[in-house]
């Protein structure tokens, strides 16, 4: 039974199994679901999301109480520190000795320090009567007079609570304060006067921290939480925006039902709000939680849809056809993927011939046809490449010799005997460094040498009128260059250049520095320069420039870095009439002739 249904499939084009797979996968699934099971699931996801939504709020509600609680037990072992606090607050200034002010304000900053972790308490104030010396510490304690006249000041004096939260966007701190915060404000009395004020603590925490407490409550979408003090300021929600749209009208306090606990449905602005409440234990403050009616809806109808492929028959069933649908078309593809891959990496081999006539098996036919013309085609390419290289590597040789030799010709004509014999000498230590063992990559060093040495070559015909001068660091030297790579062009930059100006005298120079992932030697001559006609012939790599070949050695220069290197590196030309010229060589900056 296998066997045949296997065969069948087989036979199968891939359109039809795709087919198959959506009417099983997923039509069938969805036709029993909707018709059977619907609204049993609506019920019960109902249920799931009211249920879900007061577990994260009271959880969050749980932890926003310990961390304010823990803020306010902080700030009580602050302000009731008998041997800390309020101790050196009740000293009279008068015959504090200085000594002793600086040892409790020493002490003073420790403590404060100790309760200051960065995690809960991002920093607290300390605001002292005038007449202690470090009331201007700066840092953790202040004058009184910093604190005076300030609207969080006023409003904890009028308020009839021990402690005051408020927050910097109602009641801004200091002008210096950049970090938005929530804080604990309290005065602290006289132990033995509770009537007399004699300092006030301040305990700031991070608004970006409440605001991640207060958000883990909104698991519906477009749900807000926020925090409210009895007297209708929020101090801080979890996001401004949807606190904005849920007032129930501009500068109007967000809505506080009689009953401090509580949940309530309201209307706002023509949309229908779930408003969840619980006031946070021995604080003003109360946590409220508004969920629009109409994402619950959506919520439940988007889990009953992700339900309705999650039934235990039905998901069964699906797994079992996918398995063995899938199967047969996503073996062989992820076979024939994999080849593909070596391919592109130059891994060419075949794959066995598999069973089957779908479009799958047509395809790997084709591969195997394909990789083993690619295996033929590149063994071709690369013999055609070696064969190029060298040919080209040969042209530059007797090219160089025969100007040599006119040139030999040219001074016995004129009886240059002992210059001829200088020319013979540098003519032979040229040669022996261009033998270089048959080696067609040498070392820019070496090149550099036989530069020196083609450039004394031509001073002994032109009467040392030729400068040059190389100016490239020892860093660069053991890099990697075709041989006779920057001959033509000092060739170029002497002939077509230097000797073409009214003195018939110049200098080269030749540089090198790093540019990404490649080296640029550029030789620069103070010729005459080039037309801007001429210089895009030379840039285009067409054959002739001019009625004497100006531009031979250069092009075969060009052509050989983009066979060894690729088309990304090679030749480039600036130059403008009676400005001299300047050719960039780039090339990779390679070391070890057995990296390229």
């Amino acid at each position: 039974m296998f066997n045949v249904i296997n065969r069948v499939l087989l036979k199968l084009r891939l359109k039809q199994k795709l087919l198959l797979s959506y009417l099983l996968l997923i039509l069938l699934p969805i036709l029993y679901l909707q018709f059977y099971a619907s609204g049993k699931v609506a019920g019960i996801i109902q249920e799931m999301v009211s249920f879900s939504l007061n577990q994260s709020f009271r959880q969050t509600h749980s932890f926003l109480s310990y961390k304010l609680k823990r803020i306010t037990d902080v700030s009580d072992l602050i302000a009731l520190d008998e041997n800390q606090m309020t101790r050196v607050l009740t000293r009279n200034v008068a015959d504090y000795g200085l000594h002793d002010q600086l040892q409790d304000g020493n002490k003073l900053s420790q403590l404060l320090s100790s309760f200051r972790d960065g995690t809960d308490v991002s920093s607290i104030r300390l605001y002292l009567p005038d007449g202690f010396l470090f009331a201007n510490e700066g840092s953790s304690m202040f004058g009184l007079k910093d604190a005076l006249n300030t609207t969080w000041y006023a409003k904890l004096l009028t308020s009839k609570t021990k402690l005051m939260w408020f927050s910097s966007h109602d009641y801004p701190t200091q002008a210096t304060d950049s970090t938005q915060v929530i804080s604990l404000a309290r005065l602290i009395r006289h132990p033995d006067h509770y009537n007399d004020m004699i300092g006030i603590l301040r305990l700031d925490m991070d608004e970006p921290m409440l605001k991640e407490i207060v958000s883990r409550a909104n698991t519906v979408k477009n749900s807000l939480t926020y925090l409210q003090s009895s007297d209708g300021l929020v101090l801080i929600a979890s996001d401004d925006a949807l606190l904005k749209q849920y007032l129930p009208a501009e500068d109007a306090t967000a809505p506080l039902f009689l009953s401090a606990n509580s949940s309530n449905s309201q209307s706002i602005n023509g949309r229908r709000l779930e408003f969840l409440q619980l006031k946070i234990p021995e604080t003003d403050l109360t946590m409220v939680t508004v969920i629009p009616h109409q994402e619950i809806v959506s919520k439940s109808s988007r889990l009953q849809r992700e339900l309705l492929v999650s039934l235990l028959a039905v998901g069964l069933l699906a797994i079992g056809l996918a398995h063995f649908i899938s199967l047969h078309m996503t073996r062989r593809i992820t076979h024939l993927s994999q080849k593909m891959k070596a391919m592109e990496a130059g891994i060419l081999e075949p794959i066995l011939k598999p069973s089957g006539d779908d479009e799958l098996g047509e395809l790997i036919q084709s591969y195997n046809y394909m990789s083993h013309r690619l295996a033929l085609l590149k063994d071709v390419e690369v013999q055609a490449i070696k064969s190029e290289l060298k040919a080209l590597q040969s042209q530059i040789n007797p090219h160089f010799l025969y100007n040599i030799l006119d040139q030999i010709n040219w001074m016995a004509q004129f009886g240059m005997n002992n210059q001829i014999a200088d020319l013979v000498h540098s003519l032979a230590g040229y040669y022996k460094l261009t033998l270089s063992d048959g080696q067609d990559i040498i070392a820019i060093g070496h090149e550099l040498k036989l530069v020196a040495y083609y450039v004394e070559i031509q001073n002994i015909r032109f009467e040392q009128s030729i400068e040059l001068n190389l100016q490239v660091g020892e860093e660069f030297q053991p890099g990697l260059i075709p041989k006779l790579t920057l001959q033509p062009i000092i060739e170029n930059a002497i002939l077509h250049g230097i000797l073409k100006s009214e003195n018939r005298e110049g200098c080269i120079t030749v540089t090198c520095e790093r540019q990404a992932d490649r080296i640029v030697l550029s030789v620069i001559d103070d010729g005459v320069g080039m037309e801007e006609q001429h210089l895009e012939t030379l840039r285009s790599g067409n054959k002739i420039m001019s009625p004497s070949g100006n531009g031979y050695g250069i092009r075969n220069v060009q052509e050989r870095i983009k066979l060894y290197y690729g088309e990304t590196f090679g030749l480039q030309f600036f130059s403008s009439l009676g400005d001299g010229m300047i050719v960039e060589v780039h090339i990779p900056l390679i070391v070890e002739s057995d990296s390229l």
